[in-house]
């Protein structure tokens, strides 16, 4: 029994007075991400916590320093032209080939 994708959340905690943030993640794609992120980083990202169902991890929470945090901006639609779109697609088949 997995959990729902309602179940699946990401929550990231940080205060005013500490330099470290807390992730806590029951998401697969964000258990995958904070792991090679420990993993590449140990300096920065620490397990601090997992929980088990039934012998399987299914959400673990991570340390790390809270200036790592950041929120970027909403995408910005661009219109192409034409042109611009043949000029992508022409790259992108040299960058696959």
């Amino acid at each position: 029994m997995g959990l729902t994708r309602y179940e699946q959340e990401v929550l990231i905690n940080f205060n005013a007075e500490e330099q470290t943030a807390s992730i806590y993640t029951a998401n697969p794609i964000w258990l995958r991400k904070m792991d090679k992120l420990a993993t590449a980083h140990p300096e920065n990202f620490k397990q601090i916590a997992e929980e088990k169902l039934e012998g399987k991890i299914i959400s673990k929470t991570y340390e790390f320093p809270k200036d790592l945090i950041t929120i970027r901006s909403a995408k910005v639609k661009r219109n192409l032209t034409d042109e611009q779109r043949k000029a992508i697609a022409d790259r992108m088949k040299h960058i696959t080939s």
